[in-house]
């Protein structure tokens, strides 16, 4: 599967043996919201640089569709609070265009009690030590 979406986490980075991170993978647990998987099927199946689509739509579908039965994570719905909050946020930060759509990830984990953020998109949301822990997604072994 491609990470190279936000993925939202409770707790720390798993490291050590395969059997100690399946230990403490059971004792994390990693979230996304409805809106990155959105975007994860965007990434999937758009033409970008000229360079064609990585995935059909049913291919795209079907790796989705698996990533949602694996258990992985648990999907978190974007509220209408957590839009409300999103509208605040950007307004106290200025937040302008596409960017707010980095500030719904942030709303999100915010309405859900979820403190850390695992992202390859460090520079979007430096704005937001503040509110969350935001770590190197590369960080996770």
């Amino acid at each position: 599967m491609f990470l190279f979406f936000q993925l939202i986490q409770q707790g720390q980075i798993i490291k050590g043996s395969s059997a100690d991170r399946e230990k403490k993978r059971k004792e994390l647990q990693g979230f996304i919201s409805t809106q990155i998987v959105g975007e994860f099927y965007v990434s999937l199946t758009r033409i970008f640089g000229g360079i064609e689509a990585p995935l059909t739509p049913e291919e795209a579908r079907e790796e989705i569709e698996q990533m949602l039965s694996s258990d992985i994570f648990i999907v978190l719905p974007v509220t209408e609070l957590a839009l409300r909050k999103s509208l605040i946020l950007s307004s106290k930060k200025g937040i302008k265009g596409a960017n707010f759509w980095d500030v719904v990830i942030i709303a999100t984990m915010l309405e859900n009690g979820i403190s850390i953020l695992y992202t390859e998109n460090l520079k979007d949301f430096k704005k937001f030590t503040d509110v969350v822990v935001v770590k190197d997604l590369q960080g996770i072994e």
